[in-house]
């Protein structure tokens, strides 16, 4: 009986001691590191409510982000060649290669940005979940659960030995999946020759060539937020051309790490027939009002409440007292 009580004391000790030092940070962190610096080679598909798409990684990482070959196997023909920030898409429909930069962009399986891992930690808990089976491969599951009501929670199914994700899921608070990325397909780590991160649409002379947008310094914006829900900052700011609009539309993009909301800014002689309203589709939600002679829609796969809040604080430079 002695022993018996001394292995049970001996096993909670043990656990406890596990307890204490699991850094759900450090694991981020890790997780957030292995995306970008291994090289990879798969096939993910993603869904939201009745949208789904196929699409083909080729990764070759290393510190600096590495370079990422994105080609879609199903819908209407695209490539996308990421280098570093710097995004080029190949549209092959409309013959149109369009160029930007962008810091914050989710690229499966890049999903968390290295540098805000640590306040990311602030706004999720982060624990260890059951084991699962994706693309063939045993993986582990990391649980994301907000802290507040202001984001949904995610699962990540991650590869146990080097720590790249393989399945992530959206959930809202009735834990009903709302977005999915998940691997049916892939090779960690792979041999990537740089043929391989080649776009196939090689001669591309006779396409368009567009600048999707000109980045602005938010710092310099004529508009600003009031106030932000805890933990969403504006990451980017640019002017961009838009099909059916006749003037350029502001675009300024938040993130807390994890999620990302759009918030678009135009005149009204854009949109004239558009007025305030809340909408929701496949998960991801709109919010929409008019600011003076603007028009502002805010869009992203978050709670209702925080596009609300988002799109409410939203007032131009001009405007302040």
């Amino acid at each position: 009986m002695r022993r018996l009580f001394w292995l049970l004391a001996l096993a909670g000790s043990v656990a406890h001691a596990e307890a204490q030092t699991f850094d759900g940070a450090e694991l981020l962190q890790r997780m957030a590191t292995a995306a970008r610096e291994l090289s990879y080679v798969g096939t993910y598909s993603y869904s939201r409510g009745d949208f789904s798409e196929t699409t083909r990684v080729v990764h070759h990482g290393d510190p600096g982000g590495g370079v990422g070959h994105f080609e879609t196997l199903s819908g209407k023909p695209k490539e996308v060649l990421r280098v570093g920030q710097d995004v080029t898409w190949y549209l092959h429909d409309s013959r149109v290669v369009r160029t930007e930069r962008q810091s914050f962009r989710k690229f499966f399986p890049e999903l968390i940005a290295p540098e805000r891992v640590r306040m990311l930690s602030q706004f999720y808990e982060v624990s260890r979940g059951g084991t699962d089976r994706v693309a063939g491969i045993e993986c582990s599951t990391v649980m994301l659960a907000p802290k507040d009501a202001f984001r949904y929670a995610q699962s990540i199914c991650i590869e146990p030995r080097t720590l790249l994700p393989l399945r992530a899921i959206t959930l809202n608070e009735r834990q009903e999946r709302l977005e999915t990325f998940v691997f049916t397909q892939v090779e960690v780590p792979a041999r990537v020759e740089a043929t391989d991160l080649r776009a196939r649409a090689r001669d591309t002379s006779g396409w368009a060539q567009e600048a999707a947008s000109q980045n602005i310094d938010p710092a310099s914006s004529a508009w600003f937020f009031r106030e932000l829900p805890a933990g969403f900052a504006v990451v980017s700011e640019s002017q961009r051309n838009m099909p059916g609009r006749a003037a350029p539309v502001i675009h300024k993009l938040l993130s807390d790490g994890l999620v990302w909301v759009s918030v678009f800014i135009e005149p009204l002689s854009n949109v004239p027939a558009m007025g305030r309203g809340l909408s929701q589709q496949g998960g991801a939600g709109t919010y929409s009002r008019p600011v003076g002679n603007h028009h502002v829609t805010v869009v992203g796969l978050v709670p209702v409440s925080t596009l609300v809040l988002i799109g409410g604080a939203l007032t131009a430079r001009s405007a302040q007292p």
